[in-house]
């Protein structure tokens, strides 16, 4: 057996649907069942039922699973040893929010491209929704991500820091100048919003309506850009982490209004906890913590003065 036809019947075993399968591991539909066809005939068993459109593994597939996603762990490690001791290039996947590309990110792979300029790295923008799905199913080695700290078992944390919520506007807004803003104060005011699945937008929005605002929602969006861009414009308000309009402010292109959003985000690098962290993952995971403190610090030093 080969270890293409295992990673076959690994990623088939968690889509239970071919199409799915061939197009995650980018392969025909009819390669991913010459694999499992090829598979089943050297073990002996069927290792899949195929009723009409719906598959499922069979008691023999399920008996086989755990040993697969050992087998493939091990492969994974062996090729991170090769590839450590041969000096060729390697890679990392990381999963994001897109908050944090705009500060955090860019220093961080600025200084590990400084020591490793051999080890290419991908970012893979993702909702918060997305994050443990994507770890569980190793189609990420780490993730950089916003939220509460809740902690998960499976999960290891590093390089936690709060995160500062703002409510944000144009200078010249109607909003811009008052005092001691409260819920009340955003009755009609137009809301221009993250994804649904962002922590910090979810409290706000039930901020307001535990005071009885029915929040004006004009425009949900993924990026970050085009809401800091429609807010720059006087359309309405947004609510983001500091973070990520930390430039706008400084320029004076965004002000922070004076209301308090004290949701306890933070921020995190994340893995899972059996993912084999290779030599090029555990050096990446070192320079982005001591990146995000030094970060860290320069914010908090900011603040006091």
């Amino acid at each position: 057996m080969e270890i293409k036809q295992l990673q076959t019947f690994y990623i088939l075993s968690k889509e239970l649907n071919f199409t799915k399968a061939a197009n995650n591991l980018g392969y025909t539909q009819s390669c991913i069942t010459l694999h499992i066809k090829k598979l089943e005939e050297e073990l002996g068993v069927q290792l899949f039922d195929r009723i009409g459109k719906k598959v499922t593994l069979t008691h023999a597939g399920q008996q086989l699973l755990p040993s697969v996603r050992q087998l493939l762990k091990l492969s994974e490690k062996i090729n991170d040893l090769v590839l450590e001791t041969t000096g060729e290039t390697n890679s990392i996947q990381i999963g994001i929010c897109d908050s944090l590309c705009i500060e955090k990110m860019p220093a961080i792979i600025k200084e590990f491209k400084q020591a490793y300029p051999n080890v290419d790295i991908y970012l893979k923008i993702l909702k918060c929704s997305e994050f443990l799905t994507e770890l569980r199913e190793n189609k990420i080695d780490l993730a950089y991500t916003i939220g509460y700290l809740n902690k998960i078992p499976e999960i290891e944390y590093t390089a936690e820091s709060t995160e500062p919520i703002l409510v944000l506007a144009s200078p010249d807004y109607q909003l811009a100048s008052k005092k001691n803003l409260c819920a009340k104060d955003f009755e009609n005011i137009p809301l221009i919003l993250t994804e649904s699945a962002a922590y910090y937008r979810r409290n706000f929005l039930n901020d307001l309506e535990r005071n009885g605002v029915i929040p004006k929602i004009i425009l949900e969006t993924e990026s970050i850009q085009a809401i800091k861009n429609l807010t720059q414009s006087g359309l309405g308000v947004c609510i983001l982490p500091e973070a990520a309009a930390n430039s706008e402010i400084i320029s004076g292109q965004l002000v922070p209004l004076d209301y308090v959003c004290d949701y306890n985000i933070r921020s995190q690098l994340i893995w899972h906890h059996d993912k084999w962290l290779s030599f090029t993952l555990k050096q990446f995971i070192h320079i982005a913590t001591e990146v995000i403190e030094k970060i860290n610090e320069h914010t908090m030093s900011n603040h006091h003065v």
